[in-house]
């Protein structure tokens, strides 16, 4: 009878010592779970992910020509700079998916992220003949802003901007304890 007691008391005890350690760790996991939503969520909510700084010079010129005397001649230097990167509020809302250690990631495209390349104090006037309005001042800035994007733009700066951005989430993931880090 002594001995059922004692088998009694150690089984209870067994299974109170294994439900313990069984809840310490189902709570480190959502615990766990709990801290990567968080800074999932802390990375949407950054917005804009710069992957890649391109700064630039374009050259513009216009000739207009006038009946009497001589053409009136304009020539611009315009200095800017381009940040390709992603905005994460167009991210899908399915963006992330998680199964254990592996994570599949789509992110938006690469796109520049502020639409105001060119620096206005870094522009200068290379060559003026001639009285340069307004309208022609913006006429050169425009097609300035327009050539800088589609150099900006480009299939080798968008692929590294892309690649960029991989290497880098892919070492944020890592970081946060998964294995796998595969893109759409």
């Amino acid at each position: 009878m002594a001995k059922k007691i004692i088998i009694i008391l150690l089984s209870i005890t067994v299974c109170v010592l294994a439900f313990f350690l069984l809840w310490e760790r189902y709570s480190k996991t959502r615990n766990e779970q709990v801290d990567i939503s968080t800074e999932i969520t802390s990375i949407k909510e950054v917005a804009e992910w710069e992957f890649l700084t391109i700064e630039m010079e374009e050259f513009e010129d216009t000739v207009i020509p006038r009946m009497i005397v001589s053409d009136d001649q304009f020539a611009r230097i315009y200095k800017g700079t381009a940040r390709l990167g992603v905005d994460m509020k167009e991210a899908a809302s399915d963006w992330l998916i998680t199964s254990q250690d592996t994570i599949w990631i789509k992110l938006p495209d690469i796109r520049i992220l502020d639409e105001d390349i060119i620096d206005d104090t870094q522009t200068r006037t290379f060559y003026e003949s001639g009285k340069i309005t307004p309208e022609i001042k913006s006429v050169l800035y425009e097609r300035a802003k327009v050539d800088m994007r589609k150099r900006a733009l480009s299939p080798e700066n968008v692929s590294a901007a892309s690649e960029n951005a991989k290497a880098q989430f892919t070492y944020m993931f890592r970081s946060m304890g998964f294995k796998t880090v595969l893109f759409e």
